[in-house]
């Protein structure tokens, strides 16, 4: 709370009475007086004139302990107390010091006297919330306090029968309340799809489009993740049957207790609608996952993946010499259909699947729906022949279901993955994980199969090796684990004497060995970690740079960071990079973005304009690994890069090998037409140097010109700017 706040919730009349009765439970006050965090007096007592006295006073501490403190001021003891506000959601806050003034004569222990005070202090901190509360509540405007009205009775809704008419309710007093022509509530995994008034579904000419538009904004609020808003973030077009020339939409997604967007709450109006009226209906879809918690629950009728674990464990310990199986099921393409027939088709196909795997469980199999297009299940009693054939079945049964929705039949496959126990985990959760490994390899494959995890296949060894260095990925990120050095280039050219190195990324591991990036950067491709990964590596590459005391600008050093494929996608990455070179007043031109000639072959579009962008505020842009990701050089044409990496392929056996001979010689000339300069990578002895150099490259990198070391110890090492004097001897 800002100080200069507090003054209006301190109640004058009440403090004076509680005044008063800290002086008849404790002997020999002299005076009491509250002050704020930054000292200024608020108030002092008991007499009226006592105010006059405390300006020469000492002013209690900003910050005191949680117990209070004394201390002795002209032979004065004075006793301050903490007077704290309990706020909610963010915890409690010290706003505020009760300071009493013993006699002379008086000598009290301190925490004796916080015994009786407490209580006394106990009651002003009441009393400012309750002001703090009232002030709050006085605040809201008419509208406000209808919403809240709204809300109140939503809740007296909880003791209704089903989720489906409890809902209706909540339709029908929104309705009135917004005064819409249309509300509407789509939760898909309950099967609910409730418009007021009821009888837009009943019409078949209406219903159509009303789903289809329902349907579509359920696709926007998983994608976007925020309200969607007529004028705003939605266009929309009038929906036929509902008579409305120009409707104003309001659609806010219900979020889960696991942050998923489970649905939607729509509102349909002749009118805009006020941010109060957003804000409402934000707390509404808050009361619909509330009201609807428990069939949301109850719907599962699957273990939770704890709930799995856990019996899969015991049955695991239980039986010492058993033989079982964890499955992992995936349904193949399933983003396909949402994109192309929308989510309401996604979790039709869910349910689907979900109903044929309960089907083939027996009593003592355990079935898990993991979440969107995922299942595990875990087979009591099966080695690998029974949890072979089970799983056959299980595909030929999906591959043999036909989903009908919206006139349309839709054909569906899965890929399941199998792990033994205890042949190849003895754990339920490395079973879990192995066998989720393995699903990954079968979708590899093309989908639609059964793929037992075996040690010796050296793809599902990978996945699985990935899948374990996932959470240390996400731990390294938050810990800050990550170390960047950097690796020179060095000029083919005389002429050229600038600094340049090539950023390189180390994690730290727990043990506390320096992990190179082939160890970690396979499992931050698959699961989609680059982009996190890449922003760490600019964010503290720019943070160093910058501390580097003018470095780069005397000496014209120049530093290439690479960026990944995943990175050239994500749609704010390249706002972030912008954002962060202007933040860091790291001259752009020093700052060299690589990005692979596959990722770029990939998104070319994507990569035209960050290249440009990047080029615009300043940087320079390399192609990396040139030469080893297309067949064709044509996309070179509209590529506007300053250099081309030669990739280390055709470098190592230049010597002896004709072929990559007339290869880096063609890629020198095309570099060469391009007006760009080439960057010869991995170069490891000085033949391969004089070689290239004749060839007419212009940098090579690689050990035989040096190792990679830490970045600030190569930026030490630069040293400063030497001083450059300011006069010249006479002629």
């Amino acid at each position: 709370m800002r100080p200069d706040k507090l003054a209006a919730y301190l109640d004058v009349g009440t403090v004076s009475v509680f005044a008063r009765q800290i002086v008849d439970a404790v002997d020999g006050i002299a005076s009491l007086a509250i002050h704020n965090r930054s000292g200024q007096l608020l108030w002092a007592g008991p007499e009226q004139d006592a105010a006059a006295a405390w300006p020469g006073r000492r002013l209690p501490r900003q910050q005191i302990p949680e117990h209070g403190y004394a201390e002795v001021v002209d032979g004065h003891a004075i006793h301050f107390f903490p007077l704290v506000l309990d706020k909610t959601g963010t915890g409690s806050e010290h706003v505020a010091t009760l300071s009493l003034v013993l006699d002379r004569t008086v000598r009290s222990n301190h925490e004796q006297l916080r015994g009786r005070v407490q209580p006394f202090t106990a009651c002003i901190e009441r009393q400012m919330a309750i002001n703090t509360e009232l002030s709050s509540l006085r605040r809201l405007s008419r509208e406000d306090q209808k919403g809240i009205r709204l809300l109140m009775d939503m809740d007296r809704l909880d003791g209704c029968a089903g989720p489906k008419e409890i809902l209706y309710s909540v339709l029908e007093m929104a309705g009135d309340h917004y005064g819409a022509s249309m509300a509407a509530i789509v939760l898909p995994k309950l099967g609910i799809q409730e418009t007021m008034p009821a009888t837009l579904l009943e019409d078949e000419q209406t219903a159509r489009p009303v789903m289809s538009t329902l349907g579509a904004m359920l696709s926007n609020a998983r994608l976007h993740r925020q309200v969607l808003l007529s004028d705003t973030n939605l266009k929309i077009e009038p929906i036929p049957g509902l008579g409305n020339k120009q409707p104003r939409i309001l659609c806010a997604p219900v979020i889960n207790m696991r942050d998923e967007v489970i649905g939607i709450f729509v509102l349909l109006a002749e009118r805009p609608f006020s941010k109060p009226e957003v804000r409402l209906a934000r707390a509404i879809t808050a009361k619909i996952n509330s009201l609807v918690r428990t069939a949301d629950e109850l719907s599962a009728q699957h273990q939770s993946r704890r709930g799995l674990l856990g019996h899969a464990q015991s049955v695991i310990e239980r039986s010492a010499n058993g033989r079982h199986a964890m499955l992992y099921v995936d349904i193949d393409k399933l983003h396909v259909v949402n994109e192309s027939y929308g989510h309401i088709a996604g979790d039709s196909v869910i349910q689907a699947v979900s109903r044929i795997v309960a089907d083939l469980c027996g009593s003592k199999d355990t079935l898990c729906h993991l979440g969107s297009d995922l299942f595990a299940v875990f087979l009591h009693d099966a080695d690998e022949s029974r949890s072979s054939t089970w799983a056959g079945t299980l595909l030929e049964a999906i591959a043999n279901e036909t989903v009908t929705h919206d006139g349309l039949s839709l054909q569906v496959t899965a890929s399941i993955g199998i792990a033994l126990v205890p042949e190849t985990a003895d754990s339920a959760a490395t079973a879990l994980s192995t066998a989720e490994v393995a699903t990954r390899s079968a979708k590899s494959r093309g989908g639609n199969q059964v793929l037992v995890f075996r040690d010796v296949d050296a793809s599902v060894v990978q996945r699985r090796s990935d899948l374990e260095q996932v959470s240390e990925l996400q731990a390294a990120l938050i810990d800050n684990r990550f170390e960047l050095f950097a690796q020179p280039i060095y000029p083919l050219n005389d002429e050229e004497n600038s600094f340049r190195f090539e950023i390189l990324l180390r994690m730290r591991s727990l043990d506390g060995s320096l992990l190179p990036p082939d160890k970690f950067l396979s499992a931050a491709e698959r699961y989609r970690l680059m982009t996190a990964i890449d922003r760490w590596v600019i964010r503290h590459t720019l943070h160093t740079l910058s501390e580097a005391d003018n470095l780069l600008e005397v000496c014209l050093g120049s530093f290439s960071i690479n960026l990944s494929a995943q990175s050239l996608v994500d749609e704010g990455f390249l706002e972030f990079v912008v954002d962060r070179i202007r933040e860091s007043g790291v001259p752009p031109d020093a700052l060299v973005f690589e990005i692979t000639e596959t990722a770029v072959v990939r998104h070319m579009e994507k990569a035209q304009r960050c290249i440009k962008q990047l080029r615009r505020l300043g940087c320079r842009v390399a192609l990396d690994d040139f030469g080893t990701g297309y067949c064709s050089f044509a996309y070179l044409k509209n590529l506007p890069v300053q250099y081309l990496k030669i990739d280390g392929v055709f470098i190592r056996d230049l010597l002896e090998n004709p072929l990559s001979e007339a290869i880096v010689v063609s890629m020198t000339r095309i570099a060469k037409v391009m007006r760009a300069m080439t960057v010869a990578e991995h170069v490891e002895s000085e033949l391969i140097m004089q070689r290239l150099r004749h060839y007419g490259v212009d940098f090579a990198q690689g050990f035989v010109i040096g190792r990679p070391k830490p970045l600030e110890d190569v930026l030490n090492e630069m040293g400063p700017a030497a001083a450059i004097p300011s006069t010249s001897k006479q002629a």
